[in-house]
Order: C-alpha cells, then structure tokens, then sequence
C-alpha cells in the first residue's frame, strides 16, 4: 500500500478543494469526496463483544445498521459480513486489533477499492431516489442505516450519517469520477456546490481493560 502522500484519489483531476469556498447554502446537494478512508471488512464468524473491545465499536447484528463510535463507522453488509472505515491511515493498526481478536474470520483491507462521496442539502434524498431503487423516505431510511445498492447503475453502500439528513456514498474507484458526474447533472436543475473535506475524526485502539 502507498504512503499517504503517494496516494491519489481517483477524483484528483476535478481539483475539488479549489471548489470548496463555493456558496453552499443556496445549494440543493452539497457534494464533498471523503480521501483515503481506511476500509477493511470482516467475514465469517465473528465475535462482536471481541471486536467492540478491540475496537472501540462493536460488528452490528441488526441487518442495514451501523455501530459509529470512537471515530469508526463499522457497518452491517449480511448475516456474516461487515465493514469497518476509519480514519486515513489507519488501516494497518484496525486489520491487527481484529485479527487478535476474531482469530475465525477473514479481515482483509479493501482501502484501495472505494471511494466515498458526502453529500448533504435539503434535496439530497430526493436526488438519490432519482438513480437508486432503495426506499428513502426518512421513515424507512434514517441515521444509522445502511444498504448495499446501485445509484445511476453504479454499484455503492449508502450509510446515512446523520439527519439532516448526510450521505456516505462508498463507490468503486472505477466508478467514482463516473457517480459524481452523474450526481451533479442530476442535482444541476436544483443547484449543486462542492465543498472542503470533512475532518476524520481519530481513532486509536482501546486501551486493555478500558
């Protein structure tokens, strides 16, 4: 795997950072990209108290819902399948604290294979249920959920984040310059705005006994 530095996004030709001072209140969806998150995925039997003590944040058991806490979103994705995205670069550190602790399941870091889109603005509901074939309505789909779709025939894991509402959007690399084309023609008539990259927050292995 690359240093950070070395990275580089697959939405780096955009230079979307010298879009981020752009007026984003008058704007219907408000894209972002979310670099280099760290994405590693847990298969097989697993033992969610193990994982929540060498986490900090434990492998939900409820289908489409996600456990976020000390800095991780640890995501639901099937009955024995779950992804866990932290912080950029912190990849190596959460593959060692589950391999310790899930010695019967398979970890592998998935870093490289997505990206992730944040978006957010009071149509942004509305513009997804435009390309995705997922129940939307805040009644169905809030804070906390998440779901293995398509958006404009790209293959993604939508996880709402928070209720405004606020989308992560976690889309293949080699789908990702083609999703953010079609996310802002599709928000064009309503207005789009790109702005600055969320701040992760950080993550650090729980401390033994804490």
């Amino acid at each position: 795997m690359a240093d950070n530095w070395q990275r580089q996004s697959p939405l780096a030709h955009r230079g979307l950072a010298a879009h981020g001072g752009e007026a984003v209140a008058e704007a219907a969806l408000v894209m972002a990209e979310r670099r280099f998150l760290a994405k590693v995925t847990v298969r097989g039997k697993a033992d969610s108290d193990a994982a929540g003590a060498a986490l900090g944040a434990s492998l939900p058991s409820a289908p489409n819902t996600v456990d976020s806490r000390a800095g991780l979103d640890v995501l639901w994705l099937g009955p024995d399948e779950w992804l866990v995205i932290g912080p950029p670069g912190s990849e190596h550190a959460l593959v060692r604290a589950l391999e310790d602790a899930l010695r019967d399941a398979a970890i592998v870091d998935v870093t490289e294979g997505r990206t992730t889109l944040r978006l957010r603005g009071p149509l942004v509901r509305d513009i997804l249920a435009t390309g995705c074939p997922l129940d939307l309505h805040p009644r169905r789909f809030a804070s906390g959920r998440c779901a293995q779709s398509t958006l404009g025939r790209s293959a993604v894991i939508l996880h709402q984040t928070a209720d405004d509402p606020v989308f992560d959007i976690h889309v293949e690399r080699s789908q990702a310059d083609y999703l953010w084309t079609w996310l802002e023609t599709a928000g064009r008539p309503y207005g789009v705005a790109v702005e600055a990259e969320p701040e992760p927050q950080d993550w650090h292995p729980p401390s033994p006994g804490a």
